[in-house]
């Protein structure tokens, strides 16, 4: 018997990255899984993944911005599977290296947006079904860069460190009614995104290498397996908590 046989989780931003992963580990932990991203056609590229392993899943296009979206993509997972036990908000944008004389407002509204209002949309929509049915884990996507700052980075440190604030509030509300609130902060991890960057410029890999004491870039699917712990039944005690997994880079002065 798998750890999350029977649950129904939500991870938004599943269509790539560490949200495919996330959706990868919880598949194979047992849990049915609703792949939430703006991408539908790079969600439905994962469920061909979570099939290929003997899962069960569903493929939504939803803005995790939009109110109306993730309030109606919640509802209709829980109404299709008979019930929502897990939601992951994991969705997230980069925009790194303009300062902040140069970040525009575009950039500071989008990252806000979905990596703040949209932890927030999915956070609430989740305690709608979940505190009535007397159980739950949400597990927040932060990062590192949520409490050790990274210049060029306004917009994504300011949203990263609400959600750990975002996630404790939760965890003390949610606690009395058996939902919890838990968040991860991965560090460095070999994504899309960070290839992305990498390739434009805007990351020295070789850089970060040089002072990362693990010597090697993150694995997103480590990060699968943490949020797959923090979701399993006999770890309710964990709550409020924020899982660091970064190979000892904020371990470090300079990192």
């Amino acid at each position: 018997m798998n750890v999350l046989d029977g649950k129904v989780a939500i991870v938004t931003g599943a269509g790539a990255g560490l949200g495919r992963a996330i959706a990868t580990s919880l598949a194979r932990a047992g849990a049915s899984i609703a792949l939430v991203d703006l991408d539908e056609t790079a969600a439905n590229e994962t469920l061909e993944i979570i099939t290929s392993l003997g899962g069960r899943g569903r493929a939504y296009r939803c803005d995790v911005s939009d109110r109306v979206q993730v309030d109606t993509t919640w509802d209709d997972t829980a109404t299709e599977f008979g019930r929502l036990d897990i939601v992951v908000n994991n969705a997230g944008v980069s925009f790194v290296g303009p300062s902040i004389l140069d970040t525009t407002d575009e950039a500071w509204h989008t990252s806000i947006g979905v990596m703040q209002t949209g932890v927030f949309y999915g956070m609430r929509a989740a305690a709608r079904h979940m505190i009535p049915q007397g159980s739950g884990s949400v597990v927040n996507v932060s990062s590192i860069r949520g409490f050790s700052s990274n210049p060029g980075r306004i917009a994504y440190c300011a949203a990263k460190a609400a959600v750990l604030m975002m996630t404790k509030v939760a965890a003390g509300e949610w606690a009395p009614h058996g939902v919890r609130a838990n968040a991860v902060a991965p560090g460095v991890q070999r994504t899309p995104m960070w290839e992305s960057d990498v390739a434009r410029g805007a990351i020295d890999e070789d850089a970060i290498l040089a002072v990362l004491p693990a010597g090697r870039i993150g694995d997103p699917h480590e990060v699968g397996e943490l949020v797959v712990f923090l979701c399993r039944d006999d770890m309710t005690y964990i709550n409020g908590s924020c899982v660091t997994i970064d190979g000892a880079l904020t371990a470090v002065p300079i990192g």
